[in-house]
C-alpha cells in the first residue's frame, strides 16, 4: 500500500461581521479553479505564530480592518485521512481601519460586504462555509 504524505498548513479564518446583517468577504483569483472566488479573510500560520495572531494579521492584510472583540468560533479538520491541516475560525466585531499591511506578492484581493442571507450561496470554499456554518451554531446557542 502506498503511503500518502501529510500535509501541515494550518491556517486561521476570520468571520468579519458587520452590524449583525452582513459579512466581509474578499474575492482572490485562485489558482486551483483557475478563476475568482469569494472567501472569508484566511491565511496560513507563519512559523511561530498562534492561530489568534492569524488572524488578526489577515484581517489587516486582506481587509485593511482591525477588530475591537475577537471570539473564538472552533476549529475543523480539512481532511483528516490524508492531512494534518487543522483551520482555526474567529469572529471579528467593532470594526476600525488598520495599519497599512502588505499582501502577499501572490495576492490580488478586493473586499466586499455580503449580506448574511446571500453568504451560503456566494462563498465558494470549504472553509469559508464551515466557518459560516460555526457561526450560525454559535447564534443559536
Amino acid at each position: 500500500m502506498t503511503e500518502i504524505p501529510l500535509v501541515e498548513h494550518p491556517e486561521s479564518v476570520v468571520l468579519v461581521v458587520l452590524d449583525g446583517a452582513e459579512l466581509v468577504a474578499v474575492r482572490q483569483t485562485r489558482p486551483g479553479p483557475g478563476a475568482q472566488t469569494l472567501e472569508l479573510p484566511s491565511g496560513k500560520l507563519e512559523p511561530g505564530e498562534t492561530p489568534e495572531q492569524a488572524a488578526v494579521r489577515e484581517l489587516a492584510e486582506e481587509c485593511g480592518l482591525a477588530a475591537a472583540s475577537w471570539r473564538r468560533l472552533g476549529s475543523f479538520w480539512v481532511v483528516p485521512a490524508y492531512s494534518t491541516e487543522l483551520t482555526h475560525v474567529f469572529e471579528a466585531t467593532g470594526l476600525s481601519p488598520a495599519a497599512p499591511a502588505e499582501l502577499d506578492e501572490d495576492e490580488d484581493v478586493e473586499v466586499e460586504r455580503l449580506a448574511v442571507e446571500a453568504a451560503w450561496t456566494r462563498l465558494s470554499d470549504g472553509a469559508s462555509l464551515a466557518a459560516l456554518a460555526l457561526w450560525e451554531r454559535r447564534l443559536r446557542g
